[in-house]
């Protein structure tokens, strides 16, 4: 056994002259190669940045539909005040973990204070 790992290392084993033959890697090389394969990442991305700015993008986007989110507010747990445009109308709408309520129909043409005075004119 000890004959064969011997005879193994003796025919592996180079020569003392043939180390001189094998170049070592220069730094110039091994930094032109680094830079260029940074350069072909860049020009990657940027190709993929102007496909996306002319849209064609890889990821799904968002569909103008029929139901829009104007707007999101928190009040506290899991309990929203939302926004919503249907065909042309805002509504607000009262959102929580199992619920959702109709509130109000909120006129576009008003501002909000002028609305909210009228809703209290209305309920006194």
């Amino acid at each position: 056994m000890r004959l064969a790992i011997f005879l193994l290392l003796l025919f592996h084993a180079q020569p003392a002259f043939a180390a001189d033959a094998i170049a070592e890697p220069s730094l110039l090389g091994s930094s032109l190669k680094m830079l260029a394969a940074l350069a072909v990442v860049i020009g990657i991305l940027l190709l993929l940045y102007a496909a996306h700015r002319k849209g064609l993008s890889l990821l799904p986007q968002k569909k103008n539909g029929l139901i829009q989110v104007l707007e999101t507010r928190p009040l506290g747990g899991r309990k929203f005040l939302c926004i919503v445009k249907v065909r042309g109308e805002e509504m607000l709408l009262g959102m929580s973990n199992d619920r959702i309520e109709y509130l109000s129909k909120i006129p576009a043409d008003d501002k909000f204070a002028e609305t909210l005075q009228r809703l209290e004119e209305a309920q006194s």
